[in-house]
């Protein structure tokens, strides 16, 4: 018997890919339109399928394009694959997802799959859920099937069409940023003593960021506070007559420009991976859509098939409230193009507080603001968000 799992095709390709993993067809339908063609979304769910190990070159993989506004257009072509496949193949099963496309194209679908009636499912899965109901054949009360299916980082990015750049490089970054899990908590710890050598850190390295190295030497313009000679003490700089020098490679820079804060908070959020409260997470995510947008994402994670992410910002010297308001607009935009949901961007700062109007704004575009206090609370905010108890 052929299991035959026909889909309709839209920007929302999550669920399709999630009934795609449960059922594991034999073959595959989509039925798109031009605009979703030009965006290459059946693409974007084929290569998330071949990602799971779930697009052997035996599977027969069908796409038809439809007016999506014609009614009559949207059953001939679907009617006409089903003539197909009977005549060659004669017994076959339909697992119908009616979740995408739009109201034509999914009334199209289920009227010619309820009509066949025998060896036929009509399921819909709302989006942001982990379960899908069953329409067809009907049952009392409706039929409800929970998919324990989850989708790592990379095949959620995937999905919608995004290619991770750098994710060869992500274990030896991990190991390395969790070596460092009790420096950054001690400097966070601190912050409020140290901001001012780390101000005057960033203020000299912030351009140097993109070097392989750069010997640091610059005057202090003030005696050295125990907690400072403390700091520079385990970052191995020499300290004379209020000059403090270095020998700085890269990862030394960054780390002291800012990296220490998003190494801070990817430990946090990674903990929780250990502890299969989230499902996967990546710090420093390079990202390129197939269309060739790049984008770069400080820590994402995904739990339960719903993708986040997480901006951190030591705000440095610049303005700080334009700071935000740029971190603002820029998560939403990244959001917009990576699925529905609410309150999936946080922006972590070392800010004591946020003006109001700011924070409103931000919650507009689905943009949770933490000042420092919120931050230090990170790992028991995600706790108690995602349904498990605080420590």
């Amino acid at each position: 018997m052929n299991h035959v799992y026909v889909c309709l095709v839209s920007d929302q390709t999550i669920p399709n890919i999630i009934m795609a993993i449960h059922y594991g067809p034999d073959v595959l339908w989509f039925i798109s339109t031009e605009k979703m063609k030009e965006n290459g979304k059946t693409e974007c769910i084929k290569n998330t399928l071949q990602l799971k190990g779930l697009l052997p070159p035996s599977i027969d993989i069908e796409e038809v394009i439809v007016n999506q506004d014609s009614f009559a257009d949207c059953t001939s072509k679907i009617e006409a694959l089903v003539e197909k496949i009977e005549k060659a193949a004669g017994d076959v099963e339909y697992l119908v997802n009616i979740t995408g496309g739009n109201k034509v194209m999914a009334l199209a679908a289920y009227e010619i799959f309820r009509e066949i009636g025998q060896k036929v499912t009509i399921n819909y899965m709302p989006i942001g859920k982990n379960d899908f109901v069953q329409f067809f054949p009907r049952k009392k009360p409706l039929k409800v099937c929970e998919v324990k299916e989850r989708l790592t980082l990379e095949e959620y990015l995937s999905g919608y069409g995004f290619r991770i750049q750098n994710k060869d490089r992500f274990s030896a970054v991990k190991n390395r940023v969790l070596s460092n899990k009790d420096a950054t908590k001690w400097i966070l710890d601190n912050y409020e003593q140290l901001k001012d050598m780390l101000g005057f850190m960033y203020k000299h390295l912030e351009k140097k960021r993109a070097f392989k190295n750069h010997p640091f030497c610059q005057l202090f313009d003030r005696n050295l506070s125990k907690i400072e000679n403390e700091m520079l003490d385990k970052y191995n700089f020499e300290i004379r007559d209020g000059l403090i020098s270095k020998d700085l490679i890269k990862d030394e820079i960054v780390y002291l420009t800012g990296g220490w804060f998003e190494e801070y908070v990817f430990n946090e959020v990674y903990s929780l991976v250990q502890e299969n409260i989230l499902n996967d997470a990546m710090i420093g995510v390079k990202i390129k859509r197939l269309s060739g947008t790049e984008n770069e994402l400080d820590i994402a994670f995904v739990k339960d098939n719903v993708f986040y992410h997480i901006e951190c910002k030591t705000l440095g010297n610049k303005k700080n409230q334009d700071i935000i308001r740029d971190e603002v607009y820029k998560r939403g935009a990244i959001l917009s193009q990576l699925g529905l949901g609410e309150e999936r961007a946080i922006i972590c700062t070392t800010h004591d507080q946020i003006n109001e109007s700011k924070y409103r704004r931000a919650m507009d575009y689905g943009v949770n603001l933490l000042t420092i206090k919120q931050v230090r609370d990170l790992k028991n905010r995600l706790r108690e968000r995602f349904g498990a108890k605080n420590e």
